[in-house]
């Protein structure tokens, strides 16, 4: 069984939601956890503040992973530190709501870079940092799996991830493991934004599009992330993570 104990781990975009859940998860199996964030110091902070409050270490970088640059910053301000790199969580990500054909070049180049492109700079960054031994994990969505209204370049990215997450296990193997994760809503900023939008409540979301009666909480997927880093012998994996929402047939 793999140890995360001691392991440099970066976590992209984990000022807050899913990456903050999985920095202070992965923190308390005794991982070096490098916290990011893309401009928003003090969310960065609060879950560096909360991971050293459970006797867990970490250390802050401000970078837009977006970017070439963003990614190159981050993974030398990791070597900087640690001169190792173990883990890479793909999960800085941004989803926005527009139906297909109100979708502009502003959306879509937000989307192509935050979503995807993020992936694949910081992916080649860091792997040619990273121990024998090592693994990635990218944060997809079951929109890449299961289409959703109004979600068509998001899940176009996130579908690309989850293809790009097979290639990488392929191509890196078998230094480092690469899988990735496909949560359905999640109880986030992202998350809340879409409730509005569809003009409901989370209880009434849950109630209606998931099996389990209940969307995601972040701890579950953080929960999901230490789990499957530590089988050694998995990768080239996408897992669905959805409360059922998938087979309840997604939102039409």
């Amino acid at each position: 069984m793999y140890s995360l104990k001691d392991k440099v781990v970066v976590v992209t975009g984990s000022g807050r939601g899913i990456g903050r859940a999985i920095a202070v998860r992965l923190a308390k199996e005794g991982s070096l956890v490098v916290v990011n964030a893309k401009k928003r110091a003090d969310e960065m902070n609060e879950t560096i503040k909360i991971i050293k409050e459970n006797g867990g270490e970490a250390i802050g970088i401000l970078a837009d992973v977006s970017t070439r640059e963003g990614c190159e910053t981050l993974a030398k301000a990791t070597i900087d530190r640690y001169r190792v790199a173990d883990i890479l969580i793909n999960n800085a990500g941004l989803g926005l709501f527009s139906p297909f054909l109100n979708v502009d070049d502003k959306l879509l180049d937000k989307h192509i870079s935050t979503d995807f492109k993020s992936v694949v700079y910081c992916s080649q960054s860091l792997a040619k940092e990273m121990r024998d031994g090592g693994a990635i994990v990218n944060i997809a969505s079951v929109a890449g799996v299961s289409p959703a209204y109004g979600l068509s370049i998001y899940g176009a990215m996130k579908a690309a991830v989850i293809a790009l997450t097979k290639y990488l296990a392929l191509e890196l193997a078998p230094k480092i493991r690469v899988n990735a994760i496909a949560p359905g809503f999640v109880k986030t900023k992202l998350g809340e934004s879409m409730f509005q939008v569809l003009g409901m409540s989370e209880k009434e979301f849950g109630e209606k599009f998931t099996l389990m009666g209940k969307i995601l909480d972040p701890e579950e997927v953080a929960e999901f992330t230490a789990a499957i880093l530590k089988i050694e012998s998995l990768t080239g994996q996408v897992f669905v993570l959805d409360s059922g929402e998938s087979l309840k047939g997604g939102i039409k």
